[in-house]
């Protein structure tokens, strides 16, 4: 029993007590028992022995040697399976009781009691009363059989009886020693399990609690520690962009420079800042508003405003009822990624100098814009500048004022470009300029690209200071136009390449186009820009009138239209050179020079006796200038036209931009006796809106709608409707274009007030237009004095 317990007090902080834990017990026991049974033994053993080899009893020497030969071997082979060992153990003393039942007599009850006692204590209870009936028939058989020398009084002369009874006085006794011996140890096994499972189960507890608070307080100084920033954030909202800060790590603070102090309760705005990506912000938020993890790469803000990358994984946290209750953000600073990155990007696809797309980078941008041309049908232009001379100041002053002057150009081209446009440079002192969407037409297309390509020849051909010194270089211009059948980058870049060539042929600090049919065009416009300039300086522009008439086909007003007499080409058609005038900005001058001619001619026609109405044709370009209104006061003052007689008429696209600047500067005219007309009405930007807020005095239906009726039902149903809407808007109507008698007769049975074209009149100088009212006065004067001759017989 002590070995018992001292066993328990050796398990009792074992985590789990099962049967292997009594097992290894029952082990030990029998270990402590076959020692001291051979210590005992021995210590018994050497007197009998040498007693019994005086009497000769050789048996009883034998015996004891076998048995303690026998306890040795089961005591020293501990590593014998322990039932083995065990029944070994219960098989001697079995044995033994069986020999000193035969040999002695009564001593052989010692070692037979011992047989079932020891197997309840080593095997088991069951096995144990095994043992008590096998002793009970051997101490009956064999004691009975043998006639051992056992004597009781009364019954010696009756064997059987005798051992009958001191068989049941043996079985009894030992059966209440095996079987309070079994069953105490029976409970005590039991008790023992139920304690050493409480007490493993606090133990474990304990170790439990040990353990998380362990891990609890790893995890703390791993997530201080960490180089990553760890952000957690609490849901307080439907919306994840309201979610509070509640804990922040070391890193977050030595990144941002926010105490941990500043941030709890607060969201990650603070981290946001001009160059933060809030489309990826929203993106982010979508998804942890749906419950998803994300991973994203943005921009962050320190507290003193400097700029990082963070790379970030963000994860949810759920309760128990699977509820979203925080979020959980790890960044890991990416900022020399991304340096690294842009830097490698920068020396693949931009110029090192300049800072220009490279011929690589301009390579894709030309394949995108070549499928985008492809797509949409809009043409865009290719232009290759080539430098004139840049060489020779390479070479007198050495490559850092060469390196200077292309930094120079550089500053030039982007100011004169869209931010759509594209300017690289693909090497020494060759640019190229993609100009991208310029017009679905090809011929409008090519002006465009001349007139932007001729802004980069003057723009370059100024001069340059460089360290206090003063440069002049030039510039060739190759242009080429896209997209042609089959035309791929490379053509594209060629075609250029070939047109500036051309430029240098030809004299350089040119522009070339590759089409040869462009080239002629592009001239034909520069020579016509160049004698426009001259007419207006010459005297060549004049300006005429055309009539309009009431029902009666009286003259109630007129329009004043500029012609262009060139002195070698004749005349020039106002289709041909208003486009032009527009597109190099000679419309400004040319519409001063026809507001001051449509003055004059308002007091030549008073002088006449003609007080008409006149109108002249603004363009936007004229009325959106700053001192517009200024200008306009100027002219009437100095040659003392009357205001209420004139009206200036404009097109629908001057109220495309800056409406309310437009109807501004329309009331501070009218305020001076201006009348407002709307040209070309229904071709262009036609609403309502405008006609409510626009101080107008008529509308002008365009000829195109005039020239098919009344036999178009679809012109003629729009004539109807805009004659409508005038009349309930109180406005004149002036149709144009009237050429035949059925067009006026429809147009004034549908209560058009007032008609102009050729059916009444051509465009004609004023002064012959006088000339021919005053004919035609004297012509029906003639015809009223002539006496009526009686009809011939």
């Amino acid at each position: 029993m002590t070995t018992f317990f001292q066993w328990i007090r050796r398990n009792i902080h074992k985590p789990k007590l099962g049967q292997a834990d009594i097992q290894q017990w029952r082990a030990e026991v029998l270990s402590a028992i076959l020692f001291m049974g051979l210590v005992l033994g021995s210590v018994t053993a050497i007197p009998s022995m040498a007693l019994a080899i005086k009497q000769g009893l050789w048996s009883v020497v034998s015996i004891d040697l076998i048995a303690l030969t026998w306890l040795g071997c089961l005591w020293r082979l501990p590593q014998l399976p322990f039932k083995f060992r065990a029944w070994n153990l219960l098989i001697l003393l079995y044995l033994l009781g069986v020999w000193f039942l035969i040999k002695v007599g009564p001593v052989s009850q010692i070692y037979l009691t011992a047989f079932p006692v020891m197997t309840a204590l080593l095997i088991g209870f069951r096995p144990a009363i095994i043992a008590l009936v096998v002793n009970a028939v051997t101490l009956l058989g064999l004691g009975y059989l043998a006639n051992a020398s056992i004597h009781i009084d009364h019954l010696s002369d009756q064997p059987l009886i005798q051992w009958i009874v001191i068989t049941l006085n043996f079985t009894f006794i030992s059966s209440i020693i095996t079987v309070s011996c079994g069953v105490l140890l029976q409970r005590l096994e039991q008790s023992l399990i139920e304690q050493l499972a409480i007490a493993t189960s606090l133990t474990e507890q304990q170790a439990s609690l040990h353990t998380a608070n362990e891990a609890l307080r790893l995890n703390a100084v791993a997530l201080a520690r960490l180089n990553d920033i760890v952000l957690i954030l609490e849901v307080v909202s439907d919306s994840s962009s309201q979610n509070q800060i509640v804990f922040a790590n070391d890193a977050f603070e030595r990144k941002t420079g926010y105490h941990l102090s500043e941030i709890m309760g607060k969201t990650t705005q603070m981290l946001h800042g001009v160059n933060t990506q809030f489309d990826e912000l929203d993106r982010i938020t979508a998804a942890l508003d749906r419950g998803e993890t994300v991973h994203t790469e943005l921009i962050n803000y320190t507290k003193l405003g400097g700029e990082f990358w963070v790379e970030i994984d963000i994860v949810p946290i759920s309760d128990e009822r699977k509820k979203i209750t925080h979020w959980v953000a790890v960044e890991r600073d990416i900022t020399d990624r991304k340096n690294a990155e842009e830097h490698i990007y920068r020396l693949a696809y931009f110029d090192v100098l300049t800072g220009l797309p490279n011929r690589r980078l301009l390579v894709d941008r030309l394949d995108i814009l070549l499928a985008t041309a492809r797509r949409t049908g809009l043409n865009s232009a290719v232009l290759f500048i080539d430098l004139d001379h840049f060489k020779n100041i390479n070479d007198a002053r050495g490559h850092a004022v060469g390196d200077s002057l292309l930094l120079h150009v550089t500053q030039r081209l982007k100011t004169l470009l869209r931010e759509v446009d594209t300017v690289a440079r693909i090497g020494g002192d060759e640019f190229v300029v993609l100009i991208s969407n310029i017009s679905n037409d090809i011929n409008v297309g090519a002006l465009s690209a001349l007139a932007v390509a001729e802004k980069i020849r003057s723009a370059i051909a100024l001069p340059f200071e460089i360290d206090g010194q003063t440069y002049n270089s030039g510039c060739s211009i190759g242009v080429t136009l896209l997209p042609k059948p089959d035309q791929d980058t490379n053509d594209l870049l060629r075609e250029a390449d070939t047109a500036m060539h051309r430029a240098k042929a030809g004299g350089r600090n040119q522009i070339a186009f590759f089409e040869s049919a462009m080239q002629a065009e592009v001239e034909q416009r520069l020579i016509l820009e160049h004698d426009l300039v001259l007419a207006l300086s010459e005297g060549q522009l004049q300006m005429v009138m055309q009539a309009q008439v009431n029902h009666q086909g009286q003259p109630e007003g007129a329009e004043l239209l500029m012609r262009w007499t060139h002195p070698q080409r004749g005349p020039i058609s106002p289709a041909v050179f208003i486009p032009v005038a527009e597109e190099c900005g000679m419309i400004v001058q040319l519409g001063d020079w026809a507001l001051r001619q449509g003055c004059l001619a308002l007091i030549r026609l008073e002088q006449a006796g003609w007080p008409l109405s006149l109108s002249i044709n603004v363009s936007p370009k004229q009325f959106r200038q700053a001192n517009f209104v200024e200008k306009v006061a100027s002219v009437l003052m100095q040659t003392g036209a009357p205001a209420s007689r004139l009206i200036l008429e404009v097109t629908e696209g001057l109220l495309i931009n800056n409406m309310q600047e437009t109807i501004e500067r329309m009331h501070a005219l009218t305020k001076m006796g201006i009348r407002f007309s709307i040209d070309d009405f229904g071709t262009g930007y036609s609403s309502l809106a405008y006609l409510k807020k626009m101080p107008l005095y008529e509308l002008k239906i365009d000829r195109s709608f005039v020239q098919d009726m009344p036999a178009d039902p679809n012109d003629t149903a729009i004539v109807q409707s805009i004659l409508s809407m005038a009349n309930h808007l109180g406005l004149r109507v002036v149709a144009e274009g009237v050429e035949t008698k059925e067009q006026a007769d429809f147009l004034i049975a549908s209560g058009c007030a007032t008609l102009q074209g050729f059916l009444y009149s051509r465009p004609t100088a004023i002064e012959t237009w006088l000339t021919q009212q005053e004919e035609k006065a004297q012509g029906e004067l003639k015809a009223l004095n002539a006496p009526n001759l009686p009809n011939a017989p």
